[in-house]
């Protein structure tokens, strides 16, 4: 536990000192404050976004686009993964396909999305969806090939019967992989939700970053992108939270 907090405590030092020498040059009029603002006056307009709530609003909406993103990618990619590690044959006829589209970035779908569902919701789903399919497909795939080849001798010497050997076998040790592909889909869907909203939308943090930059207000851009890092970095450490507590035997 101690040790814990000495290594957050370290991992704080290094933003904090940045923070302070930022705050220094722009005291000092070292930088001009329409291209950086100062972090006190980056906090005021926070505070001030906090106090009327308008930024609630904003996270809200991300949240909320977030977390059906994430529901339909797991749903397909985690199923798709499972068919395709314990089928090996269905492997050679749609890994080509994955393969091919797993090298086309995500936002070169966003006209294509758009064509197809419109400015609203739909195309930012699917672009998140398209973003983080494949960290949690891939992850899925590798940890049911990578279930120890002894493990599925005991079962096959029992005799256990293939839901069995799926739910207390093949899961289990799977798990690890895909906590990872859940945190690496989180993380692109997540970005890929900032570049949707930045795009085409009307609230949202990345509405709210563009808003910055149409009003020139560089402070708000800052709000911005400190509330996506925070948020971000907050999803992220609640999934590895998860895991710990989900797998212990993983944290042995």
């Amino acid at each position: 536990m101690k040790d814990q907090i000495i290594r957050k405590i370290q991992g704080l030092l290094f933003p904090a000192l940045l923070i302070i020498l930022w705050q220094g040059v722009s005291y000092f009029g070292w930088v001009n404050p329409y291209l950086l603002p100062s972090p006190g006056d980056i906090m005021g307009t926070l505070a001030e976004l906090l106090f009327t709530g308008e930024i609630f609003i904003h996270i809200k909406s991300s949240l909320f686009r977030l977390g059906v993103g994430m529901a339909i990618t797991i749903v397909l990619a985690v199923p798709l993964g499972l068919f395709i590690g314990l089928f090996s044959g269905a492997q050679r006829f749609i890994t080509p396909t994955l393969a091919f589209l797993q090298q086309i970035p995500s936002i070169a779908w966003i006209p294509v999305f758009i064509l197809w569902l419109g400015i609203g919701e739909g195309s930012k789903i699917a672009l998140m969806v398209y973003a983080a399919f494949f960290p949690v497909f891939i992850n899925t795939l590798f940890g049911i090939q990578s279930v120890d080849q002894r493990l599925k001798e005991v079962a096959q010497a029992f005799s256990l019967g293939y839901r069995t050997r799926i739910t207390h076998i093949y899961l289990p040790s799977a798990a690890p992989h895909f906590f990872v592909g859940i945190r690496l889909g989180f993380s692109n869907c997540w970005r890929a939700l900032v570049a949707a909203e930045i795009i085409a939308s009307s609230k949202g943090l990345g509405y709210l970053l563009m808003e910055g930059r149409n009003l020139a207000q560089a402070e708000l851009i800052f709000v911005s992108i400190f509330i996506i890092g925070s948020l971000g970095a907050l999803i992220d450490y609640a999934i590895k939270y998860l895991e710990q507590r989900a797998l212990p035997w993983n944290n042995a």
